[in-house]
């Protein structure tokens, strides 16, 4: 065929009707239905096929945009796993004396602050004086007198008499904090502090009976400062390793004269980020400056996001934009979050006893019992991906036994170092079996077994699982 053929011939092919261009994509098509609509041979038989054609296809479109519906609605599923994980991290630990105070130390700082304000502390008698202990510590704090609220505190030595783990001394591995309520409190194995975490697998070369954390402690109870809220013992928390010790609300309560076994076993909740779930693990402005003041700035370096906390943080974002001051409870802060230009502001506690306090008390109220202004006030706190759990269990039996109290004796009344930092009472020695009664407190902390039990969400449906099916759906 000559070129000139072959281009007539192209351009009869491309100046042919629309119809016929149909027609021949009809009858060549591999769908069924087109196929039989372009071969029909009456106009009956053709409007058969394009009604059934429709009809498929119609159906056809229900069931993928059932499919990308289905798909685009993030559909979850939860895995129960129960896993050994024999290279655990032992859980942190938070201990604080129930008592938050030393007598000797509070007293004097209470004189020197009525003096201050201009009331005769000699006139004052012991229930005033009491009665200017709160507005103290809101006083110091607010001045960001953070050495001298130390001071008047409990110091881990005052009170604490060894601490082995797994046969290995740990005196030395606590990093302190600070509680409105319970004063100096300090913290085993917390993650920022700690090279590398104490594992279920760290052992001393030593034999041990009892796995886990062991702490004896002798708790001072005549340096307790005599307030009516505050009791003899000691408060103790197990956490995660980066996650803020809320010991108000989730502190368990040990009593002196006895030697407390707490089993644990690990239980975690992870959570998928968005789009599935609006979970978060970003720790925001206010909530790291409450961990740098709870902490410091160095102990606060890697910690983690928790929605209680931020609940907490939101309110008294609330309570500073009604009353101008917050709540010195259950956390010190020195900065909320102001929604109106979205960054922190240094605020003040509002101090006891005073038209402050009673606004800050109502406004904290009014939040709660309204569940709008509250959505709105912390529209920021959302679940976190993570949430780790430490179940306690919980017993206890009498100590000291004779055995302890003669093994204490060679080292309390004959270490003058150990004696000093316990401020012993002059009469120790001569009763040295009363105090050790009353007074002596053991607490061993040990994992139940390494099996943690995993909620882990999950997609329900994955891209290749709607590409599947729309494939399935197309007959692709």
């Amino acid at each position: 065929m000559t070129d000139t053929a072959v281009k007539r011939s192209l351009k009869s092919f491309i100046e042919r009707p629309s119809l016929s261009i149909l027609a021949d994509y009809l009858l060549t098509t591999a769908t069924h239905g087109l196929r039989n609509i372009g071969g029909a041979y009456t106009k009956l038989h053709r409007a058969f096929w394009i009604i059934t054609f429709l009809a498929a296809f119609g159906l056809m479109l229900y069931f993928v945009t059932s499919c990308v519906l289905q798909y685009v609605a993030y559909p979850t599923q939860t895995n129960i796993e129960i896993q050994a994980d024999r290279d655990m991290a032992f859980p942190a630990v938070t201990v604080c004396n129930s008592n938050a105070h030393r007598t000797d130390t509070m007293t004097a700082a209470l004189v020197a602050y009525a003096q201050r304000i201009g009331i005769n502390a000699s006139s004052l008698t012991a229930v005033e004086l009491e009665e200017l202990a709160i507005p103290l510590l809101v006083d110091l704090f607010n001045r960001n007198q953070s050495a001298e609220l130390s001071n008047i505190g409990f110091q881990l030595e005052n009170f604490l008499l060894d601490c082995s783990y797994n046969g290995i001394n740990c005196s030395s591995n606590f990093v302190g904090s600070l509680s409105p309520v319970y004063g100096n409190c300090f913290t085993f194995n917390w993650k920022a502090s700690m090279k590398e975490l104490y594992t279920l697998n760290d052992m001393s070369s030593s034999l041990v009976i009892y796995q886990g954390l062991s702490l004896t402690f002798y708790v001072p109870t005549q340096l307790n400062f005599p307030m009516l809220s505050y009791y003899d013992g000691l408060i103790l928390m197990l956490h995660d390793n980066d996650e803020i010790p809320y010991i108000v609300q989730n502190g368990l309560r040990l009593q002196p004269g006895l030697a407390h076994t707490i089993t644990y076993q690990k239980s975690q909740t992870t959570f998928l980020s968005m789009p599935y779930t609006n979970c978060t693990s970003t720790v925001e402005a206010d909530l790291q400056a409450l961990y740098e003041t709870t902490f410091n700035s160095e102990a606060a370096s890697d910690v983690a996001y928790s929605e209680e906390v931020c609940y907490e943080l939101c309110e008294q974002a609330y309570v500073f934009s009604q009353c101008s001051c917050v709540l010195p409870t259950p956390f010190f802060m020195q900065y909320v979050f102001d929604r109106e230009h979205d960054q922190l502001i240094a605020v003040n506690s509002c101090m006891p006893f005073t038209d402050e306090a009673t606004c800050a008390v109502n406004a904290v109220v009014q939040l709660e019992l309204n569940s709008t202004l509250l959505s709105t006030w912390c529209s920021r706190c959302v679940s976190q991906c993570t949430y780790t759990y430490f179940s306690p269990i919980l017993s206890a039996l009498a100590a000291p036994t004779q055995a302890q109290k003669t093994y204490w004796s060679s080292i309390l009344l004959n270490n003058m170092s150990h004696s000093s930092s316990l401020s012993l009472p002059n009469d120790f020695a001569a009763n040295y079996d009363t105090y050790m009664d009353a007074n002596y407190l053991q607490v061993t902390i040990t994992c139940g077994n390494s099996y943690v039990t995993i909620n882990k969400q999950e997609a329900k449906l994955t891209i290749v699982d709607t590409f599947a099916a729309i494939g399935g759906q197309t007959g692709l």
